[in-house]
């Protein structure tokens, strides 16, 4: 049964990471002159609140992803693995994902482990290590190619997830801000943490924010529609072209 919910939970956010919008940023013709226009005669045409390729003014935390050739709302990254953007609308759905096929994995190690220690007596001290592998590939080849298969997705699914978890939790920030950040940090004389960050609310606030938690009224998360997150004011001034959210 909990293998079957492991499944199941594993399909339905898989296609939810590829089904739902990222955040694509949408403007129409007439808001996009209408931006250019305003922005130019600011003086804020500025790569970082301004896109040059999608010809319209970013929201915050926004980043243009050129493999979509779209602006993505609060991106964090382009992921291969369901051929699309995640950003703020799909990104929670992503990490559940990968929850859901660590689960997957340490099924298919139990399992594994399990037929082995019944159908395949091995003699580790007598044969070797080699003698081990030659033996489980004859006793049973398909459950070492599905036990291989499944520690080589345990392999980028544990380091990803943990990655996820650490910048959700602890930081606040997406992968791409958390590079961006990483690299502005390189040029100045004196480097700070990353943890100083205006988006970095604290681990709970963090985790409930992200994944909407309520706990039946317990928890109040913040809900942001991302694509419609403007910064303040159009001035080169505006703390956000030098202050620490400049991401």
């Amino acid at each position: 049964m909990l293998f079957t919910v492991n499944i199941t939970a594993l399909l339905y956010y898989y296609l939810r990471s590829c089904r739902t919008d990222p955040g694509i940023v949408k403007a129409t013709e007439e808001e996009k002159k209408k931006n250019i226009v305003v922005l130019a005669e600011a003086g804020c045409l500025d790569p970082r609140i301004f896109c040059t390729s999608c010809m319209m003014r970013k929201p915050m935390r926004a980043n243009h992803c050129f493999y979509c050739n779209a602006c993505v709302a609060k991106q964090d990254h382009h992921s291969i693995w369901i051929n699309g953007c995640i950003g703020a609308r799909n990104h929670p759905f992503f990490v559940l994902f990968l929850v859901a096929l660590n689960f997957l994995c340490i099924w298919t190690f139990y399992g594994s482990i399990k037929y082995w220690s019944k159908h395949c007596p091995l003699h580790y001290t007598e044969e070797g290590v080699w003698g081990a592998v030659t033996a489980l590939m004859g006793c049973s080849p398909w459950v070492l190619y599905i036990f291989c298969f499944a520690f080589f997705h345990t392999c980028w699914a544990s380091v990803l997830l943990l990655l996820q978890l650490y910048q959700i939790a602890f930081l606040g920030l997406t992968t791409a801000e958390r590079a961006n950040l990483t690299h502005r940090q390189r040029k100045l004389p004196q480097a700070s943490s990353l943890r100083q960050n205006p988006f970095n609310l604290g681990v709970v606030k963090n985790l409930v924010n992200f994944f909407q938690w309520r706990c039946c009224g317990l928890c109040k998360p913040m809900v942001l529609d991302w694509t419609q997150q403007y910064p303040m004011g159009l001035s080169r001034d505006h703390p956000m072209f030098s202050g620490p959210d400049a991401v």
